[in-house]
C-alpha cells in the first residue's frame, strides 16, 4: 500500500497509509472488501510498479488494502472487515 497516495498524502508507511483509508471511507473500504470476497476476485487490477526491492502501488491502493486485510485481518486499524479470507482467486 502506497503511503503516499494521493487520497491521504504523504504518511510514515503502509500501516498510517492502512489506518488513514479506514478513518476516511471506512464503509466504502468494507463494502469494497466485501464485493472482492463475494466476486472472488478484482475485476480492476491495481498499477503496481516495483522500485528496487520494493512494489509501489499507482493505483488501486484501496484495492490493495482490501486484499491484504482480507488475506490477514491482523492488519486492520481498529476496525477488522467483516469478510471471511475463503473464496479469493
Amino acid at each position: 500500500v502506497n503511503p503516499a497516495n494521493d487520497r491521504h498524502g504523504e504518511l510514515a508507511n503502509e500501516t498510517a497509509a492502512i489506518a488513514e483509508l479506514f478513518r476516511l471511507r471506512e464503509a466504502h473500504m468494507k463494502r469494497l472488501a466485501a464485493d472482492i470476497v463475494e466476486q472472488g476476485l478484482v475485476y480492476d487490477p491495481p498499477l503496481i510498479l516495483r522500485d528496487g526491492d520494493d512494489l509501489i502501488v499507482f493505483d488501486g491502493n484501496r484495492r490493495v488494502t482490501c486484499l491484504k486485510l482480507i488475506r490477514d485481518p491482523a492488519l486492520a486499524p481498529d476496525v477488522t472487515p467483516s469478510v471471511p479470507p475463503a473464496g479469493i482467486r
